[in-house]
């Protein structure tokens, strides 16, 4: 943007450009700022001016954006909000606070963590709701990109503009179905490596950390199934002859079903660190302060 627009900067303009950009719509994204259509028309002709672009063209069904129009969305969403943020009332009262709230995890995470999570917001904010979606790899752009509030993973990513705290140290486990015979003893390395094993995995090379290990003292595992969901693989495992390590939380929420048998793994596996992220910019923001305070309160 040219300086000389930079002076003269009408910050509703912002707030109309986010709402035609959401609606794709002139008559709509009115009703959304409570404008008229025709002065919504004469707010799209400034920012046209603004931007020497049209932003908005005919389409075969109905406007939409141009090329321009989409590299400045998720800028400007990301300066609405932090806009909101600096003039928002400083008092915060959970009780009737109402929002959305984006989680990105895995499987794992969802299953042990989350439930004792959302109970204990839920008992002091009931009216914020959530959203979970999965988290892809080691992938924290969401958290960039504004796309969600909190990651929580065993990623090791690291960036200077995200903050993260450890939740908890985890080990892990072995288990196997409930009605396999090896079950009744303890497991020992030579029956481990010969027996078929489930491995959860994202990563393309189809080996997981174990087999790094395993390989260092030229050591092999028999992998008989890869797949991306630990709560799937061990529901296969339960009606199998395979076994499968996971972290030690999972087991045991698993084994409280009575399908599955919990065998200490017969070798030595390091732990690892679960990590609730969050974004700098809401280091200060007093709702995602709060919510950091519960999850802390509430993970051990």
């Amino acid at each position: 943007m040219h300086e000389m627009n930079m002076k003269s900067l009408d910050l509703n303009l912002l707030v109309v450009l986010k709402a035609l950009l959401d609606e794709q719509h002139i008559t709509r994204a009115a009703e959304r700022v409570g404008m008229s259509q025709p002065a919504m028309s004469r707010a799209l002709g400034r920012l046209r001016v603004m931007f020497n672009d049209p932003l908005l063209i005919k389409g075969t069904k109905g406007l939409c954006l141009t090329s321009k129009a989409e590299e400045l969305y998720q800028p400007l969403k990301i300066i609405l909000s932090d806009l909101t943020q600096l003039v928002s009332a400083k008092t915060f009262e959970p009780a009737v606070m109402q929002k959305e709230i984006v989680i990105a995890t895995r499987d794992y995470e969802a299953t042990v963590i989350l439930p004792h999570i959302i109970s204990a917001i839920s008992k002091e904010a009931p009216h914020l709701f959530f959203r979970i979606i999965p988290l892809v790899g080691d992938d924290l752009t969401p958290l960039e990109s504004q796309e969600v509030d909190f990651i929580i993973g065993g990623s090791e990513s690291q960036s200077a503009s995200l903050c993260r705290y450890i939740l908890f140290k985890e080990k892990f486990t072995c288990l196997v179905s409930a009605k396999n015979k090896i079950a009744q003893n303890k497991l020992t390395l030579d029956q481990y490596l010969l027996m078929k094993h489930c491995l959860v995995t994202i990563r393309n090379t189809g080996h997981g950390f174990v087999d790094d290990l395993l390989q260092q003292t030229k050591m092999k595992r028999h992998i008989h199934m890869r797949i991306p969901h630990f709560l799937a693989a061990a529901n296969i495992v339960a009606d199998s002859d395979m076994i499968i390590t996971l972290p030690y939380r999972l087991g045991c929420y698993l084994t409280q079903q009575k399908k599955h048998a919990m065998l200490e793994p017969p070798l030595k596996l390091p732990s690892f660190p679960i990590y609730l992220y969050w974004h700098l910019r809401n280091q200060s923001n007093p709702l995602n302060q709060w919510l950091r305070k519960i999850i802390r309160a509430t993970i051990k």
